[in-house]
């Protein structure tokens, strides 16, 4: 019998995303980031854990290929989730954001050993970034079923107040081949030779859409940007429910009543 799973081989029911939704709220009793004016909110580990715990897998705070690690069932091989979260794109824009590397040394090393300059031959250079991606994947296929593997995806809107999951196919990246994509240098001195980032294009139905982006030079970012449609599903926008804020004192208090030495804020005087 096939046992069907969540995000691997169908969409978070009903109930899942609540789940979600409700373990993502945890945060925000103090537990999560600190934004200024905005509160406690989940970051991108806790979207790791919250997720684990939903599919009944594991995190990876390695820094592994996926994120979180899922039994598979009925015998199947183990398969990952790869957690993104980032903030909502402009409608203008129609599509999502995913941040797949921040590692400038993977991608430059890559360049370097065909002895590609990406400033000077960016046609070049694409196909190149996106072959080393795909290699991460190729690597971890003895322990992972990767084609079963999907992006999941949090954002956010500026305030923090919307939020939205959507999934992917693993093989989104190739969904456009490199040699299809018209690649580029942009940046404000570009036209002076010192272009900051290799950009590619595709036309969309809207026109001309940026898909991928890579800063070299600036942290090493390399940016996805697939357009709306190109999901497998979405779960429609949610709000973070609102628990109490309790400090860490307050937590010490509920945990182990009475427990606390000595007053508090007073520090010990050499007699």
């Amino acid at each position: 019998m096939t046992i069907l799973q969540a995000v691997r081989d169908r969409p978070f029911t009903p109930v899942e995303t609540e789940q979600m939704r409700l373990l993502l709220s945890t945060f925000r009793d103090g537990s999560g980031q600190r934004l200024k004016k905005i509160g406690f909110m989940p970051d991108f580990l806790s979207f790791e854990r919250v997720t684990a715990s939903v599919l009944g897998g594991e995190t990876n705070e390695d820094k592994g290929i996926f994120d979180v690690a899922v039994p598979g069932r009925a015998g199947r091989m183990q398969w990952g989730v790869s957690c993104k979260m980032a903030k909502t794109q402009p409608v203008k824009n129609r599509c999502w954001f995913m941040e797949l590397s921040n590692s400038a040394a993977f991608l430059t090393d890559a360049l370097d050993r065909d002895g590609i300059h990406w400033q000077t031959n960016p046609e070049a250079a694409g196909p190149i970034l996106l072959a080393t991606v795909n290699s991460w994947h190729v690597r971890v296929r003895g322990d992972y079923d990767v084609d079963a593997s999907k992006y999941l995806l949090l954002t956010h809107d500026l305030r923090w107040r919307n939020f939205e999951m959507a999934s992917f196919e693993i093989d989104i990246l190739a969904r456009v081949a490199a040699s299809d994509i018209k690649w580029v240098v942009e940046g404000k001195k570009a036209s002076e030779g010192k272009p900051s980032s290799v950009a590619g294009y595709i036309h969309a139905d809207h026109g001309p859409h940026r898909l991928w982006q890579w800063f070299a030079n600036s942290g090493g970012q390399l940016k996805f940007y697939p357009p709306i449609g190109w999901e497998e599903w979405r779960t429609g926008e949610f709000k973070l429910a609102e628990p109490p804020v309790h400090d860490l004192r307050d937590k010490v208090d509920a945990y182990w009543p009475g427990a606390w030495p000595g007053p508090v804020g007073l520090g010990i005087v050499n007699p």
